[in-house]
């Protein structure tokens, strides 16, 4: 109970003692008032004492009403806290579920390439177990790439006539006659340093023999490998193809070049 409603009540306690003080006072008075007074005066009193008991009835109800209203608020502020509360606990477990998702995936993603690595590091090994020894030398002999009639000679020292061209010029390679689609082999033992496209010799495969000798094969169609790959001696290097236009009268044929660390070789020297 509250400091306001303890005066209410000690108001009325007051306001109830004046009565009966009043109505002493009449009775006592006697003849001073008559029958009609006394009542009216008493009449008042009461009216005065269940006015003031109205009154602060009124207020306490309107208290109760505050104080409930009041707690209404206070309530929904708890269930919107805890509502928080949860939605933050959500949002960290949620978050933290995320994290782990993503360390995982990370971790798959390593282990994979952990994997295409071991397995790439294999297949070199296997390939280099496997690769055919490069040891080409002087004293060497070549099989023959295509059979057929060497119809433009190899010649550095002195030109040659090239019947298309209609000119002499010295020749660094010699030129085989074959029919197109001819299967080309593979001279020697080798690896496949590169395969472009040449104006004049047409698609071209270098060929690394070992100890510096190369073998250029141009003038080709379909070759089945790529570079850095393994040939052996006899392999299909691929087919004879149509003549490029620096070869339109010679007529299909197999470009066929030897070099020694970049420096020209006469072929038919190393050849049975």
């Amino acid at each position: 109970m509250n400091k306001k409603r303890k005066f209410r009540l000690l108001l009325g306690g007051i306001l109830t003692l004046a009565l009966v003080a009043t109505c002493g006072i009449v009775y006592q008075s006697g003849s001073k008032s008559t029958p009609n007074e006394k009542e009216l005066v008493m009449e008042n009193e009461e009216d005065s004492v269940d006015q003031a008991i109205k009154t602060e009835e009124r207020e306490d109800s309107e208290e109760e009403t505050a104080d409930a209203n009041t707690s209404n608020v206070e309530g929904t502020r708890d269930v919107e806290e805890e509502s928080t509360q949860e939605e933050t606990d959500a949002s960290g477990t949620e978050a933290d579920q995320n994290a782990e998702t993503e360390e995982d995936g990370a971790g798959q993603e390593e282990a994979v390439q952990d994997t295409e690595t071991a397995s790439a590091q294999i297949t070199e090994q296997v390939e280099t177990a496997m690769a055919p020894d490069l040891n080409f030398t002087e004293s060497s002999l070549m099989e023959w790439p295509v059979n057929g009639q060497v119809i433009i000679d190899y010649n550095m020292d002195n030109t040659i006539y090239f019947p298309t061209l209609n000119v002499y010029k010295t020749s660094p390679a010699i030129a085989i006659s074959a029919e197109a689609g001819t299967p080309v082999m593979a001279v020697a033992n080798g690896k496949i340093l590169s395969i472009t496209e040449n104006e004049e010799t047409g698609t071209t495969v270098t060929v690394d023999m070992g100890n510096g000798y190369q073998a250029v094969y141009g003038q080709l169609k379909d070759v089945p490998f790529q570079a850095e790959e393994y040939v052996s001696a006899g392999a299909v290097l691929g087919y004879v193809n149509e003549p490029t236009k620096y070869y339109t009268k010679e007529g299909a044929n197999l470009y066929f070049a030897l070099q020694k660390d970049g420096t020209p070789l006469d072929p038919l020297q190393y050849l049975p």
